[in-house]
């Protein structure tokens, strides 16, 4: 299977250089020329099937061109085995139901990509007798799921970057008390966005890339992204459901809904629900594509404004010598704050949006919790509640994350001392370092500790 970047469809790349650089060399996104078309009448036979079977099936088109059949589905094997039995479930709230996405590792959606990504490069990386630094950023749950998927694995070093004081005590301790010595967090002082700005800067430097091969773990990488379809084809082929609501931040999650509706899968309709910092809903909804300052919620995953899996998106409307145009444009801020109207029509074609505030998580969380005895964590409250302001019905919406990981928000909801079924071992100390936001700082610490 070949590749190109969204910025430039001229040069070609294969799986191992995709799998190699993670983000593309003049900074742009990798995507397939072509996807993988299924038939209908063999996605049908995949019901009943388990959810490794399932992600065997999409999958291997992408992966066979770097492991065999046996590798692929003991990387698959090896991905699950700590998760809860089942690996995945669903939970009725009155006209629509949760899609429950927290029984990996660290209790977050994250983890079933995250944990297939790092067994992918662990056999990758054995079978081609490699070593690879891993640079990534996070709001929260990427940095956490990633450091517990990768911690200990040999020949790989894993560089974190989060916004300092703004993720959640919980996320900030999965990250920062692994105890593994080939973990770094930096707790960078700026937001996630100036985060991913740095990391993006990591893979364009020349010099620094002389010195050390550099992979991303973000849905900027291309296996990253690939297997959260996963879980839309699981719910499609056990209970039929073919709409979602998403609450979205970088736009990945979503995104890979729509891939899967791209390779054949009978979805329908992908809500994209935001909080405050709700580019997202602006661009779908009114073709605003102003760029604001980040509010800080209380659902810290998503406080994002430079949604980078929404270039994958454009690029596939816009072409890639507009799409580098607009995000070189975004970076200054001196963009078109508008989409041509063909482009915008094609967002309304495939995508509905909504958003809500930090008042209306705490007041959804109580509500679903006093009219169906469910606790939701904030993020997945934001989806619940832009569902009802849209009067939808027989929706699945993702719960992104067990409440537990966000304690202090769901019992300021409450307004009661809660318990919680699930917790985590924070067995050793915290550790991580306060950098400036300063790209020079950031290569300086990545060469002292690579």
């Amino acid at each position: 299977m070949n590749y190109i970047s969204t910025r430039n469809n001229q040069q070609f790349f294969d799986a191992d250089q995709v799998l190699n650089l993670g983000l593309a060399p003049d900074g742009g996104l990798f995507v397939p020329t072509e996807f993988p078309l299924f038939n209908i009448d063999k996605i049908n036979q995949l019901k009943g099937k388990s959810y490794h079977q399932i992600a065997y099936f999409i999958l291997e088109p992408f992966l066979k061109d770097i492991f065999n059949e046996s590798e692929i589905e003991l990387i698959i094997e090896s991905a699950y085995a700590n998760f809860d039995e089942g690996i995945i479930s669903i939970t009725p709230i009155g006209k629509n139901s949760l899609l429950n996405l927290f029984h990996g590792p660290t209790f977050a959606f994250k983890d079933y990509a995250m944990c297939l990504l790092a067994k992918i490069y662990e056999f990758y990386l054995k079978k081609n007798n490699k070593k690879l630094v891993i640079v990534g950023a996070t709001s929260g749950d990427t940095g956490s799921a990633a450091i517990q998927a990768f911690k200990g694995i040999e020949n790989i070093k894993i560089f974190i970057l989060h916004p300092h004081n703004s993720t959640s005590l919980f996320q900030r301790k999965q990250m920062t008390t692994s105890g593994a010595n080939n973990v770094f967090n930096i707790a960078l002082h700026g937001s996630f966005d100036d985060c991913q700005t740095l990391v993006k800067k990591v893979f364009r430097d020349e010099k620094l890339n002389k010195l050390h091969n550099f992979t991303a773990i973000n849905s900027i990488n291309w296996f990253r992204i690939l297997p959260q379809s996963v879980y839309y084809a699981w719910s499609y082929l056990n209970y039929g459901q073919k709409n979602f609501v998403v609450p979205s931040g970088n736009f990945g999650n979503v995104y890979s809904a729509y891939l899967l509706k791209k390779m054949g899968f009978p979805i329908d309709k992908l809500v994209v629900a935001s909080n405050e910092n709700n580019i997202l809903h602006r661009i779908i909804k009114n073709n605003d594509l102003t760029l604001n300052e980040v509010i800080k919620t209380n659902s810290p995953s998503m406080d994002i404004l430079i949604s980078s899996n929404f270039e994958r998106l454009l690029s596939e409307f816009l072409g890639p010598i507009e799409t580098d145009t607009l995000y070189q444009s975004i970076i200054l801020n001196k963009h078109n704050k508008h989409l041509n109207t063909t482009v915008h029509n094609q967002l309304l074609k495939n995508f509905i949006s909504e958003s809500c505030n930090s008042n209306e998580v705490l007041e959804q969380i109580k509500k679903t919790c006093d009219e169906f005895g469910v606790v939701t964590d904030p993020h997945t409250a934001v989806g619940v509640r832009c569902a009802e302001k849209l009067n939808l019905e027989d929706f699945m919406c993702l719960a992104c994350a067990h409440p537990v990981k966000f304690q202090e928000t769901v019992r300021k909801a409450l307004n009661v001392e809660t318990t919680f079924d699930k917790d985590f071992n924070f067995n050793n100390s915290e550790v991580f370092d306060e950098l400036e936001n300063n790209y020079d700082l950031l290569k300086e610490y990545i060469i002292n500790n690579g």
